[in-house]
């Protein structure tokens, strides 16, 4: 085999893998590290290098390498997104088979139609890549990403502690403007029966617009030294102020570890965030960067 072939084959391989990983962590939400994809991009190279020279000399039979180039996607995915639960590998292996599919396809009608050229190769690979991210994105945002990227939190205000299920927010970039701290978004119902007395009427006077009422309900509370006005923007209204306290600590569990985190400011949203109900709190993202 010429040694130019040979070469553009190794980039063709690692730059496939590269940008299948890559693409799945986009799609899904998943944060990785290039380091991790890279590391990755050369196990999966090197175990596609093994499975055809077996081919090639007849240690494996035809109809076995299909599914060991899939079995070979196992451990480039554990290596670039880490331990995940069963359910959660099985969706992001799944995700990174699909786009390595129409990955494949797209640079193999690109060769085909350049006769092989390394560079049209490449970007008829890279482009095939972005397309598939682009319409992937909405609609495993709409299908999938909710139900991968919910984690149980515990939220700790003292002695008072309780526990909501929340959703991974990567569009939540709310933060405290005084200490810059990250915020998390929870529902008032959801936090309600747990808060005291005097904290659930500052809301109220707070959603009624009466700011000046709030210091007179918490001026004997260890409340007011909690309570933050978080400044926010959303779609349909221009802006807006938003009641928070600062938490103690966030107990935050992904399914395999456990962290936690102080520096976290918790606001108080008087909608509905699921309407079908299944998460009450939206998380910033920040927070297990910083918690893990």
């Amino acid at each position: 085999m010429p040694y130019k072939t040979v070469v553009s084959a190794a980039v063709m391989t690692l730059a496939m893998h590269w940008l299948t990983l890559w693409a799945t962590g986009e799609v899904l939400g998943c944060k990785v590290r290039h380091r991790r994809l890279l590391i990755a991009s050369i196990a999966a190279g090197l175990m596609d290098a093994v499975i055809i020279v077996s081919l090639l000399f007849g240690y494996l039979p035809a109809y076995l390498a299909v599914p060991s180039a899939i079995l070979s996607i196992l451990p480039a995915v554990r290596i670039s997104f880490g331990p995940l639960p069963l359910s959660k590998f099985t969706i992001v292996s799944g995700h990174v088979l699909g786009i390595s599919v129409l990955a494949f396809g797209g640079a193999s009608a690109t060769a085909y139609l350049t006769g092989r050229r390394l560079i049209p190769t490449l970007l008829g690979l890279l482009g095939t890549v972005l397309v598939t991210t682009e319409i992937g994105w909405g609609y495993v945002r709409r299908r999938f990403r909710e139900w991968l990227l919910y984690v149980p939190i515990e939220i700790r205000f003292g002695d008072i502690q309780f526990e909501v299920n929340a959703l991974i927010d990567t569009g939540n970039r709310l933060k405290d403007p005084l200490t810059g701290l990250p915020v998390i978004l929870l529902e008032y119902n959801a936090a309600a029966k747990f808060l005291p007395e005097e904290v659930r009427r500052a809301f109220m006077a707070f959603d009624a617009g009466d700011l000046g009422l709030i210091s007179e309900l918490l001026a004997d509370s260890t409340w007011l030294a909690r309570f933050r006005v978080i400044p926010f923007v959303s779609v349909g209204e221009e802006r807006g102020l938003l009641p928070g306290f600062r938490a103690d600590e966030i107990l935050i569990s992904d399914g395999t570890r456990n962290f936690k985190t102080k520096n976290v400011v918790v606001g108080i949203h008087v909608s509905k965030l699921s309407n079908e109900g299944a998460f009450s709190a939206l998380l910033h993202p920040d927070i297990l960067t910083k918690a893990s």
